[in-house]
């Protein structure tokens, strides 16, 4: 014969303690969701604040301005190019490497704050704007001595990857898209040009001397 037990009173258990309970529950998970959305808040305010590609990821008329580069998608596509070697053959620039005669040496990595495609990016701006080591580093958040061992460690590392770069076009592509106005010229297979880039004075009569230009009247870089 089974015999049904009737369930006892929970005593504990109140009309009152039961409205607390679920009032400190709707409590609970309104402050939960709160605090998500202060974390997100806080998330978006920390890039905010942080200089970097992702500022100016969405407007390729900035990317044009501040790196020369047509748009994101080109910009991207060179790091992808570029990226594997940051890795594997950048050389740091650091005062010792400087003073050194050869910093082609493989030295030990020293990373900096920045990612190394912000590094990338500082050294564009550097280059495109011509902003100077004080803004560059107010940007980015570090000292100016780090801003211009970036540069030059940039420098080194896209000059030594960069010009190990073919760039000579065999001579049977060069002829099968010769252009009709070069029909009086088929062995051509490059055109020259010098252009120059208005550059600082130094304070060296020496310098001046060897990078003044006559056509520009003014001290240059000269690139053919």
């Amino acid at each position: 014969m089974d015999v049904q037990l009737a369930q006892d009173h929970d005593y504990c258990v109140t009309p009152t303690t039961s409205a607390v309970t679920d009032a400190l529950s709707d409590e609970n998970e309104a402050l939960r969701r709160r605090v998500q959305e202060l974390e997100h808040r806080l998330e978006t305010l920390q890039l905010q604040s942080h200089f970097g590609l992702h500022r100016l990821a969405g407007s390729d008329e900035d990317i044009r301005f501040y790196t020369r580069f047509a748009s994101y998608k080109h910009l991207q596509a060179f790091w992808h190019l570029v990226e594997p070697a940051v890795k594997t053959r950048m050389v740091r620039i650091t005062s010792s490497c400087a003073a050194s005669a050869n910093v082609s040496e493989p030295t030990q990595q020293r990373s900096t704050k920045l990612a190394p495609i912000d590094e990338l990016l500082l050294f564009l701006m550097h280059l495109s704007v011509g902003l100077p080591l004080r803004d560059l580093a107010n940007r980015f958040g570090i000292h100016r001595t780090t801003a211009s061992r970036i540069i030059a460690t940039w420098t080194h590392f896209l000059y030594h990857l960069l010009g190990s770069v073919r760039l000579w076009i065999p001579k049977e592509e060069v002829k099968a898209h010769l252009p009709p106005e070069f029909s009086a010229f088929p062995d051509t297979q490059v055109v020259l040009d010098c252009t120059e880039i208005f550059c600082q004075t130094p304070s060296s009569l020496v310098l001046q001397s060897e990078v003044f230009s006559t056509y520009k009247s003014h001290t240059t870089f000269k690139a053919m």
